[in-house]
This record gives structure tokens, C-alpha cells and sequence, in this order.
């Protein structure tokens, strides 16, 4: 791919691209950029050597460029790292190469048939010297594929609806974007429905948390049968019965043809009531003699 000598630098564009980055993110974006312009190809992604040229540290570059990946502003591509307004350029300058250079033929073949007569004709140049050295760029065919922002969209939508705990939206989106560079949408679909049907009473995770951790690789225990308090009392009742019922048993036996026994009697052999009664009246008497 042929270099970028010049490109197009629109203040407001930057402004508006770069707000509410770091100042590390951001002179990490504007050196990448400027290279891709450089080389006119993707950066190949190799980390430690992309550090050093940005002026950071590894972890710090690491960070700086998954939240530029995440946010869309950089492209991690087969081919290497990747901006869209690169590509935009390119085809600008391209196509603005393209149109100088039929100009400049139109112009200078014109001149050339208007002094066909003139000795001096085969001494005119086919082009001007200011165009002599304007190379046409041509615009990047490598073979990669970019997912379009309405695929991602609808990942992220088929993701949202399997989740049991879906808050925090916009941050859920980012996180969801991280975590597909390193696994597939299928993958944690399948896991975060396996999520879904968790047994234990723990509250549900976060999705940003459950993305960042790579939670989709759990494999959360089976259900149980919960065992209620009505049939557990059922179940010891039967229980019992068999245990009564079985020829080994050794517990107490009764004797249905018996008599029932007696009702407890007091001394007097009165009632209760009667008992009652008659105290009542012996005390009586005794306060009245007195």
C-alpha cells in the first residue's frame, strides 16, 4: 500500500472524537492513527513493540487500546489494528489522485495538439512538473471482514434477553464488545443461559462483571429437588407405618379386645365436680360456726 504523505485534519472532527478520553488514550489513538497513515496498511498488533512507540508501558498501552477497540475508535482486524477514517482518507486521496491526473492529461494533450505544427511539440511534457511526482493511491483490498454496527447490535440484544439480571445497559454493550475478542457470541449466549437456571440463593452477578470475568465458562450446579415441609412430614408418616406394620417391630402393642381402663377418681370417689362442690360447702360451714 502506498503511503499517505498529506492527509486531512479537521479540528472540530478530533475535538469531538477524542472528548472524554484520557490524555494517555488519547496520545495513544493520535500515534496509532498516524502510523496506519504512515504505512498505509493495518498495524500489526504486537504489543510490546507498539508500547515503546506510543511512549507507554505495556499494561498501560493494553488498557489505553481495549477501551479504543471497545469504543470503536480503533479496528482489530486479521490483518492488524485499523482505523475507519484511515480508509475514509485513502479513498479521498485516491480518488482526488485519480481526477488531478486525468486533468493534468486532458490539459497537457490539448497543448500538444495545438502545437502539433511547432518544432518545439515533442518537447512538451504529457504532464506538469507539479503532477510529475503524484504517485494514485489505491485504497486498501486486502481480504478481512468487518462486523457491521447492526450485527453487533444484534448480539447484543440476543445476550440481553438471556441474561437474568440485565442492568447497567450502556456499560453491558462495552463489556460485551471486550469479551468478544475473545470468545464467540454462541459461547456466552450458552453461558449466561446456563446462569439463568442457578440454584443457589446467591444475588445475580453484574453483566459488566460477569463479561469481564469470562463467567460464561461456569458450569453452575444442577438443580435439586427442595424437599417441602408438608411432604417431609408426609414421608415420615409412611415411614413410621412401615416400620409399625414390619414383623421385627418391637414397640409397644395394644390389646383391641381389652376393656378400657378406668377413669382417674379421686379418694372420694366423686367427681371433679362434685369434689368441687363439697369442699366449697365444708368451707362454708366452717366460717359460719366461727
Amino acid at each position: 500500500m502506498t503511503k499517505m504523505p498529506w492527509v486531512r485534519f479537521f479540528a472540530s472532527d478530533w475535538l469531538g472524537g477524542t472528548r472524554g478520553m484520557s490524555a494517555v488514550e488519547t496520545g495513544i489513538y493520535i500515534t496509532l492513527v498516524a502510523t496506519m497513515y504512515e504505512r498505509g496498511d493495518p498495524i500489526p498488533e504486537d504489543h510490546s513493540r507498539l508500547a515503546r512507540l506510543c511512549g507507554a508501558s505495556n499494561s498501560a498501552f493494553k488498557k489505553a487500546l481495549d477501551t479504543l477497540v471497545g469504543e470503536g475508535k480503533i479496528l482489530r482486524l486479521e490483518a492488524g489494528l485499523w482505523n475507519a477514517r484511515v480508509e475514509k482518507e485513502q479513498v479521498y486521496l485516491s480518488e482526488k489522485s485519480e481526477v488531478g491526473s486525468r486533468a493534468a492529461n486532458a490539459r497537457w494533450g490539448k497543448k500538444d495538439k495545438e502545437n502539433n505544427d511547432s518544432e518545439d511539440a515533442d518537447a512538451l511534457p504529457s504532464q506538469s512538473p507539479g503532477n510529475a511526482n503524484q504517485k494514485p493511491y489505491t485504497i486498501y483490498q486486502k481480504s478481512f471482514s468487518l462486523r457491521s454496527k447492526d450485527a453487533r447490535a444484534g448480539d447484543f440484544q440476543k445476550f440481553w434477553e438471556v441474561y437474568p439480571n440485565p442492568v447497567g445497559k450502556e456499560a453491558a454493550q462495552k463489556a460485551l464488545q471486550r469479551a468478544l475478542k475473545r470468545t464467540s457470541i454462541e459461547t456466552i449466549i450458552a453461558g449466561a443461559a446456563r446462569y439463568a437456571v442457578k440454584t443457589d440463593k446467591r444475588q445475580w452477578c453484574n453483566p459488566v462483571k460477569w463479561l469481564e470475568e469470562g463467567r460464561w465458562d461456569d458450569a453452575p450446579a444442577k438443580p435439586t429437588p427442595n424437599e417441602t415441609d408438608q411432604a417431609r412430614y408426609q414421608r415420615e408418616c409412611r415411614e413410621a407405618i412401615q416400620a409399625a406394620l414390619s414383623p421385627d417391630h418391637q414397640g409397644p402393642t395394644i390389646d383391641l379386645d381389652a376393656d378400657p381402663p378406668d377413669k382417674p377418681v379421686n379418694q372420694t370417689g366423686l367427681s371433679p365436680r362434685d369434689e368441687y362442690l363439697r369442699k366449697e360447702r365444708a368451707f362454708s360451714d366452717r366460717s359460719f360456726r366461727t
